[in-house]
């Protein structure tokens, strides 16, 4: 499973987790995410300024998060 995004609490011996997006891993195609996560990184390589830096990281995240959650599964 794939999550984007959110916080977990912990208290009373309980954890929850609240998330703004999930993805099953069966649910993402390995190749397109792996494709995905090289374009990515060539953002990242090309950003320019403070916004553009943060916005491709977090881009970045979220596609290796997904490769991760793809490979987990095959």
């Amino acid at each position: 499973m794939a999550l984007m995004g959110g916080f977990a609490r912990i208290g009373n011996k309980a954890i929850t987790i609240l998330v703004n997006e999930d993805e099953r891993g069966s649910d993402i195609d390995p190749q397109e995410a792996q494709k995905t996560l090289e374009i990515v990184e060539a953002n990242l390589r090309k950003a320019e300024g403070k916004r553009q830096v943060i916005e491709a990281n977090l881009a970045l995240r979220r596609a290796r998060t997904r490769v991760e959650a793809s490979n987990t599964i095959s």
